[in-house]
């Protein structure tokens, strides 16, 4: 079918455009991979994981190209404005089971609605796990996307040729400032066997293409089958990741230093899930081998990064002497940064200090408390600038606002660091033999690691060739 490209109104380019901007100031990269798979025409189902709430959608909007229809739960319809901005952006409401039954029928506008983008060769982006979780796994992929997809082409004698193309969101920090974010999109799932079962079992048709979503979200996420691994993934992963980095066994050449990172942790995860299922008492030894050597960083008050190196005391100060001089140059720059960003900065870590203990929305309450905070300052202050010294002193000034605010968050990060250094610095001058110790302990960790990997590799090559 021939379809022409999907209507952009201007309220949606614009707040686009915006939100560009947005998540280039919040994010250190939003990185893409294998945007080959999306293609220019025609009508898309985005079948995502949902790692971080709202974020994931303005990730999505911004990083793709095509205008992207969110289906979103009805909640977040309540209030009028929100309403008419959602609706303005093509967001589609549908209302979940287990809310109020007699709203449930609104849904067959909501899904009539789905049918017609799509007709119309437009593209949708649903999110079906449902809620956002913090943990590294895809939860259990509900029915809906699967009902809308079949559906669609049944309505179409199953010739409309809807791509459904699965994205794997991988956030680096998912309550950081200035964090990465890598978008993993996948191969287009082929929809024929699913269209063939339809038209003799829908539920089994549903249920069958519900089941190749949850398999191709997981291969392009980082997926832990068995949750409870975690803390021992990431402890793998800050110890390993290094001797890891560039391993052809494991990792394809050429790729970026995100894609990289997001592989180690996938193939980390992979490792300790499959020795878990068959070797649980080895997972075991050494997740207690990991602990003891942790406890005793924690006593020191060192962190493993600094054991990574041999460590020189004479380098260590000859280095802080040269990062002492910079820092005095960088200083007025520095408070300069921090006096005038210091109340929206504040207001934006209160906010974000108040979901804790819903971490998936720590990034989205720093982006709606902050952003708004610093636009309101930003405003009050260059108009402040204005009123006493004119246009140019006011446009320069406001120039100078987030440049200054993002090096100081930079300049205080560095010193934090360096000021960890110096600490490790007199413990390796006054006990280098405690400091000794503790990375011979660190090698024979990283050798039973290495033991691990080239066992797993082996059994991966040779399941392979079978």
């Amino acid at each position: 079918m021939n379809f022409k490209p999907e209507p952009k109104p201007f309220l949606y380019r614009f707040i686009r455009l915006i939100g560009k901007i947005v998540m280039a100031i919040f994010f250190r990269k939003i990185e893409m991979r294998h945007t080959e798979n999306i293609p220019d025409l025609g009508p898309i189902v985005f079948v995502a994981n949902h790692p971080n709430s709202i974020m994931d959608a303005f990730v999505i909007g911004v990083a793709i190209k095509r205008k992207v229809n969110y289906i979103g739960h009805s909640g977040l319809f309540k209030h009028p404005l929100a309403n008419r901005f959602l609706r303005s952006c093509g967001v589609i409401p549908v209302v979940r089971k287990g809310e109020q039954s007699d709203k449930l029928q609104d849904n067959t506008a909501s899904f009539e609605a789905c049918y017609q983008a799509l007709e119309e060769g437009q593209t949708i982006g649903i999110f079906p796990e449902g809620t956002s979780d913090m943990l590294r796994q895809v939860k259990k992929v509900k029915t809906g996307a699967a009902r809308i997809i079949l559906e669609t082409e049944a309505r179409n004698n199953y010739q409309l040729g809807v791509k459904v193309i699965p994205i794997g969101l991988h956030f680096f920090s998912r309550s950081r400032f200035r964090s990465r974010v890598l978008v993993n999109i996948g191969k287009p799932i082929n929809l024929q066997t699913h269209n063939d079962l339809y038209q003799r079992d829908a539920s089994g048709a549903v249920q069958q293409l519900t089941n190749e979503i949850q398999s191709q979200l997981e291969q392009i996420t980082v997926n832990l089958q068995h949750i409870e691994l975690d803390d021992l993934v990431r402890d793998v992963e800050l110890i390993f990741r290094e001797e890891l980095i560039g391993d052809p066994s494991l990792i394809p050449q050429h790729l970026s230093d995100n894609v990289e990172e997001f592989i180690i942790t996938q193939r980390i995860a992979e490792c300790v899930d499959y020795y878990y299922k068959r070797e649980p008492g080895r997972v075991q030894a050494m997740q207690d081998r990991i602990s003891a050597y942790k406890r005793k960083l924690k006593r020191l008050n060192l962190r493993d990064a600094m054991l990574q190196e041999k460590t020189v005391f004479s380098k260590i100060l000859a280095g802080s002497a040269r990062k002492f001089a910079l820092a005095l140059l960088g200083l007025p720059i520095a408070i300069y940064g921090i006096v005038n960003n210091f109340f929206p900065h504040g207001i934006a870590i209160y906010s974000a200090k108040k979901f804790l203990h819903e971490r998936t929305k720590i990034l989205t309450a720093l982006l709606f408390a902050g952003g708004p905070a610093f636009l309101f300052f930003y405003t009050i202050q260059t108009f402040t600038v204005f009123y006493f010294f004119g246009t140019s002193w006011a446009l320069a000034y406001f120039a100078s606002l987030p440049t200054s605010g993002l090096f100081a968050l930079a300049y205080t990060q560095d010193l934090r660091d360096e000021q960890e250094l110096i600490s490790f610095s007199f413990v390796l001058f006054t006990n280098r033999r405690l400091i000794h110790k503790m990375r011979r302990e660190r090698r024979m960790l990283i050798q039973e690691m290495n033991i691990v990997k080239t066992e797993y590799v082996a059994i991966i090559q040779n399941q392979k060739k079978k």
